[in-house]
């Protein structure tokens, strides 16, 4: 039946066939339809409906909700007019409409599995997590078997920080649908960060077999095995390389990290490093990145950071002892340095917290109208008083009853003058390595974080120069004491006696389980996750001779630096 023949149908059987024509994505047949059954019937809210999904297929975003729009003015209570708008207007960006939209389709239509998880994928995309999680329920409860849903509730139980009622909706979410690879590789990530490598490595072998080119879960596989010449996910790795098929740029970096860990593993090490050089070059492709601007950076902070400025201004809050800083470069010992600690009863290890920027910069906006680390020439002493004040008091919700609590963000360095002005009875930890192993380890880690320093090797080595250079400065500029150094070799060589020598530190008494950190169940984030569930071990150290050849330019770049002699230089 031609298009033309519309006088011969019925409206009904008229708008049938334009939905039948959209859905056999012939696009341009069923707008054609749907005009001619609009010049019959102008209030013909279905080819209304049908144009604007024409429209939207098309890419004409404003003009699908405009023409859905006079669908809904036709017919308001129409329950899936609002769930497709609702979806529109999220895919568009628009989160205030879409959930307005959603929560008007769900409210004619109670019974709408569909609008339920539409709403809750715009209720998350808008951070109203709890919000997301009502709705994902209640179309589990319309559908038990909806494994995405399942999947969706838990990462929006994951963004509340609900770790295990969100283990629960993944393994849910698995259970439902076996072959969800996404949802199989979340429950491996939280298993991970928990301690439960075997449950780990099984739910992303789990994802694996569901989707063989999901690069994400090969790549939490590879953190979390050493592999041998008769691990058959070696074969699967190398085959994914020689077919080579398309996959978006991030994943294919995250399938270079973890095929370079494997070639590794199996002492296979030029191989090994043109992976690892492959996956780098894709992220830095990503993004621009200054180590002028770096080095600026570090010449701004010891301009303005001048010693006598800082003894003046130094806060005269009570030096309270709970806040102990772990920082330096990363992948230098961090991990294992706060582990140690946060296996003492008295110490809560609280991970990467951004929250002493976050103030920082919260003080210097309301106070000075710029950046923190702007300000830092103009800081008083009260402002320093209401910094630190402001960070403790966010600090103390991780862990009320806690005596000491570690902040273990690298980048920190940066603020040790002002950290020690804000917090005067802070400790500070800066954990040291051998610079080679410092900046191998980074190039050989793919971060979930922004690093953008960490993906060229004579940029790692050039901003490894200036974090030395700034840690140098505060060497000679503050008060002896107030950093202690970690050594991570040291750490290695005899654990016990660093241990002993941190705890003391901290001003707490020894307690050995400290030194049974790898048997601590807490959860753990970092790339180190693997590693800090295992005893001392000494597979790193000197790890870079076996890429001493191409690591000539990262070589060349740190001994361009004439500071002090370093670890590793």
């Amino acid at each position: 039946m031609a298009v033309g023949q519309v006088k011969t149908l019925s409206l009904e059987q008229a708008n049938q066939k334009a939905n039948l024509l959209l859905e056999s994505g012939q696009l341009a047949q069923a707008e054609e339809m749907c005009k001619r059954i609009l010049r019959t019937k102008e209030d013909s809210h279905e080819a209304y409906q049908t144009l604007s999904l024409v429209a939207f297929r098309v890419g004409k975003q404003d003009l699908a909700c405009q023409l859905l729009e006079k669908a809904i003015a036709i017919e308001p209570n129409h329950a899936i007019y609002h769930r497709n708008l609702g979806e529109m207007r999220r895919q568009m960006g628009q989160l205030p409409a879409a959930v307005a939209a959603g929560r008007r389709a769900t409210a004619l239509d109670v019974n709408d599995t569909v609008a339920f998880y539409n709403l809750g994928i715009a209720l998350g995309d808008s951070e109203a997590y709890n919000d997301a999680v009502m709705a994902y329920k209640h179309a589990t409860k319309l559908m038990p078997g909806h494994s995405q849903a399942f999947n969706n509730m838990g990462a929006a139980l994951e963004k509340l920080g609900k770790k295990e009622p969100a283990l629960k909706a993944y393994t849910e979410a698995a259970k439902q649908d076996p072959m969800n690879a996404e949802a199989q590789n979340n429950r491996g990530a939280i298993h991970s960060e928990n301690g439960d490598l075997d449950e780990a490595r099984s739910a992303f072998s789990a994802s694996i077999d569901a989707n063989p080119l999901f690069s994400e879960a090969h790549f939490n596989l590879s953190t979390l095995k050493k592999y041998t010449e008769d691990d058959p996910h070696v074969e699967a790795l190398e085959q994914v390389a020689k077919t080579q098929p398309p996959m978006e740029q991030e994943a294919r970096a995250r399938f270079f990290f973890a095929l370079a860990k494997a070639r590794e593993d199996l002492k296979r090490y030029p191989e090994a490093f043109e992976a690892y050089r492959l996956g780098n070059q894709l992220i830095r492709a990503t993004y621009q990145y200054s180590e002028e601007k770096t080095r600026k950076i570090v010449d701004h902070i010891i301009k303005t950071h001048d010693a006598d400025h800082m003894a003046a201004t130094q806060s005269t809050a009570d030096a309270n002892p709970l806040p102990v800083f772990i920082l330096g470069m990363p992948r230098s010992g961090s991990t294992l340095t706060e582990q140690i600690l946060a296996s003492h009863p008295q110490v809560f290890g609280a991970g990467e917290l951004s929250d002493f920027d976050v103030i920082l910069n919260e003080v210097a906006q309301e106070r000075y109208n710029m950046p923190g680390l702007d300000a830092a020439e103009k800081y008083t002493a009260d402002d320093f008083a209401e910094i630190g004040k402001r960070y403790l008091a966010r600090l103390k919700k991780y862990a009320p009853r806690a005596k000491r609590i570690c902040d273990k963000m690298p980048a920190n360095f940066m603020y040790i003058g002002l950290i020690q002005r804000a917090l005067p009875g802070a400790q500070i930890l800066h954990t040291r390595r051998n610079a080679m192993d410092t900046c191998l380890s980074n190039f050989t880690r793919h971060f979930t974080s922004t690093m953008n320093f960490a993906y060229e090797l004579t940029e790692l080595g050039m901003y490894h120069n200036q974090y030395r250079r700034l840690m140098d400065y505060w060497d000679k500029s503050l008060p002896e004491g107030t950093v202690l150094d970690v050594d991570y070799e040291k750490v290695v060589d005899d654990l016990e006696t660093e241990a002993r020598r941190i705890i003391e530190h901290i001003g707490l008494e020894w307690d050995p389980a400290c030194l049974a950190f790898h048997e601590n169940k807490r959860t753990v984030k970092t790339a180190s996750i693997a590693q800090v569930r295992q005893p001392i071990y000494r597979n790193s150290l000197e790890r870079w001779r076996s890429y001493e050849q191409e690591l000539q330019p990262l070589k060349a770049a740190l001994q361009n630096y004439a500071g002090r002699p370093y670890p590793g230089v």
